[in-house]
């Protein structure tokens, strides 16, 4: 399955009506043209648009009675799989491990731009986005699952004996360089390897955490370098994550 394979199906029933895009700004509207698909389900509306990456939905929330959770049914490579990431994104990658597409971090704004909290959750090979809005929120929200392939940087997933390797490293307190030789081995650039050893290093403390527990569980680390993390390794090792995936080998 090619990366523009993947998708997401809109809840609801079809509907002619779209969501109001000039209530969000242009920093966080990427779609192009007119709306791709609306659908409409308790007091709220969904569309899709066309991206130059992707698709991005919004959902547009008329009131407080509508729901807080939104399910998106997945179309996932066969032996596929979704992961959830610490700082809110979402990575897909298919049966060898491989990334093929992902949504970046939801947002949610609501009638006069405050952002409204929001977050992600995977529920089997649904993507479900939760939008807590309360009694000072201005009615409509418009909230944002973020279709998009190739925006992450580099995705390695380590195999079950790397992710044992790791932990082994962080049990002997080796160091960063060490585990470095481990979560960076699988880059396929020679200059990006340097950078990821550079930006394991400065994001050290806050990755053993999360290898730890992927190793605890008997399962495998995956590990998301964003192109920030990548190119300026000073500035973006905060982004780095790591999350417990099903090892595919």
């Amino acid at each position: 399955m090619e990366a523009s394979d993947i998708s997401l199906q809109l809840p609801g029933e079809p509907t002619t009506t779209a969501v109001d895009t000039s209530l969000v700004s242009d920093d966080l509207f990427s779609g192009q043209g007119a709306a791709l698909l609306n659908t409409t389900t308790d007091s709220a509306v969904l569309s899709s648009f066309a991206t130059d990456d992707g698709v991005q939905t919004l959902i547009q929330i008329a009131g407080a009675d509508a729901p807080a959770e939104y399910r998106f049914p997945l179309n996932l490579p066969d032996g596929g799989q979704a992961a959830l990431f610490d700082d809110g994104a979402v990575i897909i990658s298919d049966a060898s491990g491989v990334a093929v597409s992902g949504f970046r971090a939801p947002w949610a704004v609501d009638a006069n731009g405050a952002p409204v909290q929001t977050s992600f959750r995977i529920d089997g090979n649904e993507l479900v986005q939760v939008v807590n809005f309360g009694a000072d929120t201005a009615f409509p929200v418009t909230a944002d699952p973020d279709l998009g392939t190739e925006w992450w940087g580099y995705y390695v997933q380590l195999t079950r004996a790397e992710t044992k390797r790791a932990g082994t490293i962080i049990a002997n307190n080796q160091g960063p360089v060490v585990l470095a030789g481990v979560a960076c081995g699988a880059i396929p650039a020679p200059p990006a390897v340097v950078a990821c050893g550079a930006a394991i290093a400065l994001a050290y403390f806050k990755i053993i955490d999360p290898i730890n527990r992927a190793n605890n569980a008997g399962k495998c680390a995956a590990i998301n370098y964003p192109w920030l993390a990548i190119s300026n390794p000073q500035v973006g090792w905060t982004s780095i994550n790591v999350t417990t995936v099903n090892c595919r080998r």
